[in-house]
């Protein structure tokens, strides 16, 4: 009887030294790294701007397109907010995506992470749920969605806009926050 004893304690001992060396329930959560702003330009000459891993709360728009993803219980993402300038521009452009990678040659051997544009998303995937919920999607396009992009040749000469891009947080895009920002023709934007 006293040999079980002796392991009983012995054995809370060991637990409870394991919990206190793990850490044992600290609620505390590893903050993520801060995007970055880079920039680049189109062949047309628009330059963009792009500010990566931008908090939703800290945009009207985004904490609208945030809370429209949490009530349909669609997975987490992380947005991106592009201002796109064409004021020194003398043809229209349209709204473009990047694309992070570690380096040139993972993007040109296909170990890229595609950004989407959020009115696509918003139009193709987030879907209402039910029928009630129609009017305030079409609200949400509406207001947030109405400038595009993507619209061809929707940057007209002499403006700017700014929208949204997003990725997907999948185990492809593991590791995305220390990766470099590629915009069109593969062009590093620093």
């Amino acid at each position: 009887m006293r040999a079980r004893r002796v392991r009983t304690a012995a054995v809370s001992g060991l637990i409870a030294g394991v919990l206190v060396g793990c850490g044992g329930g600290s609620s505390e959560k590893p903050k993520a790294a801060p995007g970055k702003t880079v920039s680049g330009e189109t062949e047309t000459g628009m330059k963009m701007k792009v500010e990566t891993f931008v908090d939703p709360a800290s945009d009207p728009k985004l904490k609208r397109i945030e809370a429209w993803r949490v009530a349909g219980h669609y997975p987490a993402v992380d947005y991106h907010r592009v201002t796109a300038d064409n004021s020194a521009g003398s043809v229209a452009d349209s709204g473009r995506t990047v694309r992070f990678a570690a380096n040139l040659p993972a993007l040109q051997s296909g170990r890229g992470v595609d950004s989407r544009f959020t009115c696509d998303v918003l139009a193709y995937e987030w879907l209402p749920p039910t029928q009630d919920k129609n009017a305030a999607w079409n609200t949400l396009r509406k207001d947030i969605c109405a400038d595009g992009p993507p619209k061809q040749d929707g940057i007209a000469p002499k403006q700017r806009q700014v929208y949204y891009l997003l990725t997907d947080r999948d185990f492809s895009a593991r590791g995305i926050r220390a990766m470099n920002v590629f915009g069109p023709r593969d062009a590093e934007f620093k």
